[in-house]
């Protein structure tokens, strides 16, 4: 049996052989004739291929798995939950408790990480002082630390008054001045030393590497992840605060150089430093196509800067925008191989390590018009944590488009590459939009995942509530998701969006939603102003992201694929593709959770004539058209040889006013075509499959889905 990750086979095996009964059943389930006999016979072809073999004592228990569904699932309608496992004659699942893997000739467990319980440096209470620089020593196994305990600076972001962040395009054009100090302040923090806390260095790292606390004492942490809330409902609130401190640091640097300018001229430069705000990309925009802004890919740029007089000369300067470079080999070394040896970010480095940007920007061309519908529907969503989802379905295939193997693949040093910054800010710049036009939803609780600061143990739940660490607030406390709404909460941090103006301070939420909703419908509408109910169509991906260790993708290509999509994913007919960032190491495990994509296929079914066609012509040509890849560690993966991966093929009716300020809105629940499906590795056969999948150790989960449906039209 091959593998994309021979360990997570041998647990795939073990774990197959009770799987008969592993699903929820609704009430129009068949089970399979009987796989249990194949099961077994390849586990004992996988144990036999082991040298030498290791006996693996495997406990089961009958547990009763039925379960009462949650509020937010209460849309399913005709789902039994007394018969949810009724399976024939079984009325429960029998799943493994004890499972050895067979990594070494002697019983272990899968690899559980432990963090160490010192943490580098600690957090000083408000109200006292030191005077003493924290430093930092790394060894093979340990990390250690002075006794110096800095005090926190509090994220407040700017602190005049209001202006809108702006797509940077726009920014470079209409406004210089702010460009230019911008790029004068996002220079000044990459040269600082790795020790000031707001320094590129150090707010870069708080998503990831190099895995120390920032501004926080003692605590039990856990090394091997970073602060970052990723396949979470806190995904989009999290890296608010983020990207505020950030924009913090850029404002606070810029007014430090516009006050060495000569005083008959300083007014200008501070004028400008007070707009600076951080821009963003918008990477959705019909104007645009997602290609990569142009400043993003210049190695140098020119600017306005004060001499040792004070007088503005001009210079050319290493693009802040387009690399970070790391000040020393030092401030690499506490990384993991092979990012201890790489002093630039780099977007799909060559094998010398040189920058090829465009390709990158080729990359995210190609998956424009997808992208766009995607980013369309999520405002769609009826629930914020399902908005939250499909937000960053979309962010995650930027980053591995965007990236090509350099630094923005990687969770654990994406941050590191200026475009990060502007990627996520226009995430930021969605979610407020979303807190506009639909002022009645926000974060609801789910499912916790584990952070650097906040190691989390089986059913923990985050909320509004849960502390986005380690972000402290101007009274000393942290921040919460519920402190970032409403929208309006946006404009007392001092900025905006265009459509979500500062002007709009004084206005009522109905007219902010008016406004907004009218600026949605105006840039990923699709031109949608004839009233009436159309069909929209959409594969849903999805696998425990614990499976495969470090990085992988799964891509959708319709009409011809690529002649080699090994090499080129996003090349031809690339319609989407389910991301999972590694933190940095092939080896590294991620925490076991659903993680699933819906991608649109509107815009490939009006491509190839098929945007009218009857449906049961589409799912006809889907079938036979729709291919799947999976890449692995850059490596080739396949559906046979993964327990948790799963596609459906779904459908689902929309009704568009046609009216600007009105969103359209679902008027069906979805179909499942399994007939589109059925017989394929990896497509499902039965409606639970997709809606109550399957997790690595057997378990099932329900992931964020809406209106799941018990319907299947075949």
């Amino acid at each position: 049996m091959v593998s994309c990750n021979w360990a997570t086979s041998a647990l795939l095996a073990l774990l197959s052989v009770s799987s008969a009964g592993v699903h929820a059943a609704p009430q129009n389930y068949k089970p399979n004739p009987d796989p249990v006999n194949e099961k077994r016979q390849k586990l004992q072809t996988l144990v036999s291929d082991l040298v030498p073999v290791t006996r693996v004592p495997v406990t089961f228990v009958t547990i009763n798995t039925a379960r009462t569904l949650e509020p937010t699932f209460t849309r399913v309608p005709t789902l039994n939950t007394n018969t949810l496992l009724t399976l024939g004659t079984l009325s429960a699942t029998r799943i493994p408790v004890t499972l050895q893997t067979l990594r070494t000739t002697t019983s272990s467990t899968l690899p559980v990480y432990t963090p160490p319980t010192t943490p580098p440096y600690g957090y000083t209470p408000p109200g006292t002082t030191t005077t003493s620089s924290s430093s930092r020593t790394t060894t093979s196994s340990s990390r250690t630390s002075s006794s110096a305990t800095p005090t926190y600076t509090p994220v407040t972001g700017a602190n005049n008054t209001c202006y809108n962040r702006l797509k940077i395009d726009v920014l470079q054009r209409t406004d210089p001045d702010q460009f230019n100090m911008l790029l004068l302040a996002w220079q000044k923090i990459q040269t600082s030393p790795d020790s000031d806390p707001f320094s590129h260095y150090q707010l870069s790292g708080i998503h990831g590497a190099p895995f120390i606390p920032w501004q926080m004492g003692p605590g039990s942490y856990d090394y091997s992840r970073g602060y970052c809330t990723h396949g979470s409902a806190l995904f989009t609130t999290w890296h608010r605060p983020y990207l505020l401190a950030l924009e913090q640091a850029l404002f606070h640097a810029a007014h430090a150089i516009a006050n060495q300018f000569a005083p008959a001229i300083r007014t200008q430069y501070l004028n400008a430093a007070g707009r600076v705000r951080l821009p963003y990309w918008d990477w959705s925009d019909p104007v645009t196509q997602s290609y990569l802004p142009p400043i993003t890919m210049q190695q140098t740029v020119t600017v306005t800067r004060p001499d040792g007089s004070g007088n503005p000369v001009s210079a050319s300067i290493s693009n802040p925008i387009f690399a970070y470079n790391f000040l020393s080999s030092s401030s690499i070394s506490v990384f993991g191989a092979p990012w201890n040896s790489r002093l630039s970010t780099r977007r799909y480095p060559d094998g010398s390590w040189n920058d090829r940007s465009n390709l990158a920007s080729s990359a995210m061309q190609s998956g424009f018009s997808t992208r766009v519908t995607n980013t369309y529907n999520a405002f769609l969503s009826t629930t914020y944590n399902v908005f939250s989802n499909r937000v960053e379905g979309v962010h995650d295939s930027i980053h591995g488009a965007v990236g090509g193997g350099g630094h923005m693949s990687y969770v654990a040093y994406s941050a590191f590459d200026p475009i990060f910054w502007l990627h996520h800010c226009n995430v930021d710049r969605l979610m407020a939009m979303f807190q506009a036009t639909s002022p009645g939803l926000f974060v609801t609780p789910a499912s916790a995942v584990g952070t650097f600061a906040r190691p989390v143990p089986p059913n923990t739940i985050d909320d509004a509530n849960t502390d986005l660490f380690p972000f402290r607030r101007a009274d000393g406390s942290w921040y919460k998701s519920s402190h970032l709404n409403p929208v309006s909460t946006i404009w007392g941090m001092r900025y905006g969006y265009p459509e979500v103006p500062c002007s709009y301070q004084t206005r009522t939420p109905a007219e902010l939603d008016t406004f907004t909703t009218n600026q949605v419908n105006t840039l990923y509408g699709n031109g949608r102003t004839i009233p009436g109910t159309s069909r929209e169509w959409n594969v849903r991906l999805l696998i425990d992201q614990a499976e495969i260790p470090g990085g992988y993708d799964i891509y959708v290509y319709g009409g011809t694929r690529p002649q080699d999509p090994y090499a080129d994913p996003y090349g031809k007919g690339y319609i989407g593709s389910l991301s999972s960032m590694s933190m940095g190491s092939v080896d590294q495990y991620k925490q076991s959770r659903i993680r699933f994509v819906d991608i649109s296929l509107n815009s490939y079914l009006k491509e190839y004539g098929y945007g009218q066609a009857d449906p049961y012509k589409i799912t006809d040509y889907i079938r036979r058209d729709l291919t799947y890849t999976i890449i692995a560690n850059g490596k080739p993966c396949y559906f046979q040889d993964l327990y948790t991966a799963r596609y459906a093929v779904y459908s689902r009716d929309v009704y568009d006013s046609g009216k600007s300020d009105v969103l359209p809105y679902y008027t069906s629940d979805p179909y499942y075509h399994t007939n589109v499906t059925e017989g394929y590795p990896g497509g499902i056969k039965y409606l639970d499959e997709i809606l109550y999948p399957v997790k690595v150790d057997g378990t099932r989960e329900v992931p964020w889905a809406e209106n799941n449906s018990t319907r299947i039209q075949t």
